[in-house]
């Protein structure tokens, strides 16, 4: 099954597309997704949502069935060949329903910029719960030579930048 993953890179932001995972079941899109979106980049929350559930990725599918009033989760792709954006959320009872009220209040000139999902299909996973981001630490790269003065300043950058990466997320 293909998760569709949406980055947000600080509180407050909006979450942004930024790939999809494969995954049998939400616990599991919910751990590639930390390791492979939330590894290198700033971030603070991801969202996963099945791919198949998100109107829009590839035309009209039916978003899943629909219980009365429901809350639906709009994303918006600002320029073609772009990200989807989280935009907002609209409350209907039809997919029909949600894509035309996504698009009267979210104004997409393209039907095909904006992807809807059922908000309870959305699996959150935040900093909380997770160390994300960071830099990788390169200690392994460095080369033990008899001239040690460039590797060891290679060395205290790296670990500089480790002790960066703690404070921004918060850990000291």
């Amino acid at each position: 099954m293909i998760w569709e993953v949406f980055r947000q890179a600080a509180p407050g932001e909006p979450h942004e597309h930024c790939g999809n995972v494969h995954a049998p079941d939400r616990v599991m899109a919910k751990q590639f997704s930390a390791i492979q979106h939330g590894r290198r980049k700033p971030t603070h929350s991801l969202w996963v949502a099945p791919q198949e559930k998100v109107s829009g990725v590839y035309g009209d599918e039916d978003a899943g069935p629909v219980d009365g009033e429901t809350v639906w989760t709009v994303f918006r792709q600002e320029k073609a060949g772009g990200y989807h954006t989280y935009c907002g959320d609209v409350s209907t009872d039809s997919v029909d329903g949600a894509k035309a009220a996504a698009d009267e209040q979210y104004g997409a000139d393209d039907p095909h910029s904006l992807w809807l999902v059922q908000s309870s299909y959305i699996g959150e996973i935040t900093a909380d719960q997770v160390a994300f981001g960071g830099t990788t630490n390169k200690a392994y790269r460095f080369a033990q030579t008899y001239n040690v003065d460039p590797a060891a300043e290679e060395v205290a950058a790296s670990e500089d930048e480790q002790v960066a990466a703690k404070q921004r997320r918060g850990k000291n």
